[in-house]
C-alpha cells in the first residue's frame, strides 16, 4: 500500500504541475508543441523515479543501481516536488519571471536537500543531566549511531567514515538504536559489514528499527551474530557498575514478522534488581512517558530524522508524541509516580531513498555525556 502510494502519487503530481506551471511557463514564452513535448517528458521523467526503480532497479525504495544514478535521480525528483510547491505558492508571480526563476530555484534546493542527506555526518556532544545517576556513571560517554540506512545509495565508503568517526570521540559505551541496512543481505552484506569494527571501552550493542525487518531480518539476524554484533532484544546487560543497558524491538513489526518480538520493557529490564541506572535502547521514541513507569532513566531513540524538515515536521512531531529531536525531560508526576527520566532522539546519520532530502536538519552522531543532577 505504502509503495503503490509512493509510486504513482508523484504522477499526480505531474498532472497538476500541467496545470500550475508548463502551460502557463509555454503560453509565455510561446513555446511550440516541440518544446512543450520536452518540458513535459523531462517533468514525467523526474516523477516516475519510483516507477523506474521498481522496474530497472528492483524495488521502488531500495533499488539496486548506480550509487550516482540513484541520487541524481533523487535531485531530478526533490526539485520537480519542489517545483510544484513553488508554483502553487508563487502562483500569481508573472508568468516569465516564475518560469525561469522557479526551476532553478526549485533544483538548486533540491540539491542543497539531497547532499544534506548523503554527507558525513559530524559528531555532536551534548551533555544531559540525568536524575538518579550513580556517581561512578558522572563523566560516562555514550556514542550513539542511529538510522544509517546503508544501501546502494549509500554504500560501505559512508558506512566506513561513520564507524572511524564513532571510535574517534573516546566512548565508554557505543549503541545503534536501528535502521542500520536497507535491503537484503545478498547485496549489502559488505556495505553494513565495517560497523562490525565499532568499538568502546564497554562494548557495542544494537537494536532493531522497523527497516531492519524489509530486508530478510532472520538472514541479517545470523550474519551479525557471525560478527559479534549484539543485538538486545527484551534484555538487559550491566556493561559498567551500577548501568543496566536494556533494548527491545521496534513495535509496530512484531505482529507481522516472525522473527521480531514484541517489545517488553518490564522483562527486558527484570535482571536489573540492584537499583541500577536503567538506559533504555528503543527505535522509536514515542513510548518514552510510559518507559519512565518501568524505572527507565534515560531512553535513546533514533526514526524520526530530526523531523527532515519544516513542515514535515509537524507530522512526525504528532506520529511520536511530540518527540522529534534532541533532549527531552519526561516527568511522570502527573500520574503520582514522582519519577523522572530523559529522551535523547537522535536525528540519525542517514537518509533513505524513498525520501532523500534534509532541509535544516543536519545528520549528527550523537555523543552524550552523562552528568549527576545538581
Amino acid at each position: 500500500m505504502i509503495k503503490t502510494l509512493f509510486t504513482y502519487f508523484p504522477f499526480a503530481v505531474f498532472v497538476l504541475l500541467a496545470f500550475v506551471y508548463i502551460l502557463p511557463a509555454c503560453r509565455a514564452f510561446k513555446f511550440g508543441p516541440r518544446a512543450q513535448a520536452a518540458i513535459a517528458a523531462f517533468l514525467l521523467l523526474c516523477c516516475s523515479k519510483f516507477l523506474c526503480y521498481q522496474a530497472f532497479g528492483g524495488d521502488a525504495f531500495n533499488p539496486e543501481l548506480p550509487q550516482w544514478l540513484i541520487w541524481t535521480w533523487n535531485w531530478l525528483y526533490s526539485g520537480a516536488m519542489l517545483l510544484f510547491a513553488l508554483s502553487v505558492a508563487l502562483f500569481f508571480v508573472p508568468r516569465r519571471v516564475k518560469a525561469v526563476l522557479l526551476p532553478a530555484l526549485a533544483w538548486a534546493l533540491a540539491a542543497w536537500g539531497v547532499w544534506n542527506g548523503v554527507k558525513i555526518p559530524k559528531v555532536h556532544e551534548v551533555e544531559i543531566q540525568c536524575p538518579g545517576l550513580p556517581a561512578a556513571l558522572d563523566g560516562y560517554r555514550i556514542v550513539q549511531v542511529a538510522d544509517i540506512h546503508v544501501s546502494a545509495a549509500a554504500p560501505r565508503w559512508r558506512t566506513e567514515a561513520i564507524v572511524a568517526l564513532a571510535n574517534s570521540v573516546d566512548a565508554d559505551l557505543a549503541v545503534c538504536t536501528g535502521d542500520i541496512v536497507d535491503g537484503a543481505p545478498r547485496r549489502r552484506r559488505r556495505d553494513v559489514e565495517p560497523l562490525k569494527d565499532l568499538k568502546a571501552k564497554d562494548g557495542v550493542y544494537y537494536v532493531t528499527g522497523n527497516h531492519e525487518f524489509y530486508g530478510e531480518w532472520a538472514t541479517w539476524s545470523e550474519i551479525f551474530g557471525k560478527w559479534g554484533m549484539r543485538f538486545l532484544r527484551n534484555e538487559c546487560v550491566f556493561p559498567h557498575e551500577g548501568l543496566a543497558l536494556g533494548g527491545v524491538d521496534d513495535e509496530a513489526i512484531f505482529r507481522w514478522r516472525a522473527r521480531a518480538t514484541a517489545p517488553d520493557v518490564g522483562s527486558a529490564f527484570a535482571a536489573a534488581t540492584n537499583g541500577e541506572f536503567r538506559v533504555l535502547l528503543q527505535h522509536k521514541p514515542k513510548d518514552a512517558r510510559a518507559n519512565v513507569f518501568s524505572g527507565v532513566r534515560l531512553q535513546l531513540s533514533g526514526h524520526t530524522h530530526g523531523g527532515v524538515m519544516p513542515l514535515l515536521n509537524l507530522l512526525v512531531y504528532n506520529a511520536n508524541d511530540g518527540f522529534v529531536r534532541g533532549e527531552y525531560r519526561i516527568s511522570a508526576d502527573g500520574a503520582g509516580s514522582g519519577q523522572e527520566g530523559r529522551l535523547y532522539v537522535s536525528p540519525g546519520c542517514g537518509q533513505w531513498a524513498g525520501f532523500p532530502v534534509r532541509f535544516f536538519d543536519d545528520p549528527e552522531i550523537s555523543v552524550l555525556v552523562l552528568r549527576r543532577m545538581e
